[in-house]
């Protein structure tokens, strides 16, 4: 005789979720961070495998998430600052703060003293101020913007500024201070050029030459197809080349810092 065993499904009680908050500041004593942070929540249940699962992402300030208890790891990322801390979610509503041991890094750059440089033309690199065995060091962030504000942590970076694409390239070490914005204004050795082959001094640009831009030492910095092209040069000693319609012409020129020019090339008569 064959018994049918009955079995009753299992029931899942749903765990009422519970509001968790979460803020972070650059220091214990600065003001929260109203926009900016994004915010990761991980299950805990998965740090054995790995890759933790993420459950929840989120960008801005202040935040607030519903959660079912349990424990998650909780990560707030600001610019290249960031926290990680293990939470568990109970039957209260629970207030989260990361201190993320902070401050800001806002850069930007002249040439000589005083004269500006166009945002389009200017670029930063960071670095740790670490130099590693291979005797580089590790980048952080790359091509900034001007006056971009970056979150670092507290600590000595390697700031590399690049005006244009060539040899115009100025470093210095900055301090990142707990809770401060380092504002620095870093100055190049380095001008704009024009060039412009012409039949007279002050005359219109030849069109159809192609050019060769050359270092004291005889190094190729830039070749041109262009009727006028402009590069940005260190300063120094150069010679520009100039070919139209096989014919060649050259003209030694001088780069000096925060001297935007146009150098000619004159077509002798």
């Amino acid at each position: 005789m064959v018994l049918a065993v009955l079995l009753a499904p299992a029931i899942v009680i749903a765990q009422e979720k519970q509001r968790v908050l979460l803020q972070a500041r650059l220091s214990n004593d600065g003001p929260v961070i109203e926009d900016g942070v994004e915010w990761r929540i991980f299950s805990a249940s998965s740090a054995t495998t790995d890759k933790l699962e993420e459950l929840i992402y989120s960008f801005g300030g202040p935040k607030a998430f519903d959660i079912e208890p349990g424990e998650y790891y909780v990560h707030a990322a600001y610019g290249h600052a960031g926290a990680v801390r293990k939470i568990t979610v109970d039957a209260v509503s629970l207030r989260e703060e990361f201190t993320l041991n902070a401050g800001g890094l806002k850069l930007n750059a002249t040439s000589s003293s005083d004269v500006p440089i166009p945002n389009r033309l200017l670029r930063f690199d960071v670095y740790e101020e670490e130099i590693l065995e291979t005797g580089n060091r590790k980048l952080l962030a790359r091509n900034v913007k001007p006056d971009e504000i970056i979150a670092f942590p507290v600590g000595t970076y390697h700031v590399v500024s690049r005006f244009g694409e060539h040899n115009a390239t100025v470093r210095a070490d900055l301090r990142v201070r707990l809770g401060k914005l380092t504002n620095a204004v870093l100055q190049h050795r380095a001008a704009i050029l024009t060039f412009r082959l012409v039949r007279e001094l002050g005359g219109d640009a030849i069109a159809d030459t192609a050019w060769s831009i050359l270092t004291e030492n005889g190094e190729v910095i830039q070749e041109s197809t262009s009727t006028f092209p402009t590069l940005v040069l260190a300063e120094g000693n150069y010679t520009a080349i100039a070919r139209h319609n096989e014919a060649v012409y050259s003209q030694d020129f001088l780069v000096r810092s925060g001297f935007n020019t146009d150098v000619e090339v004159l077509v002798p008569n």
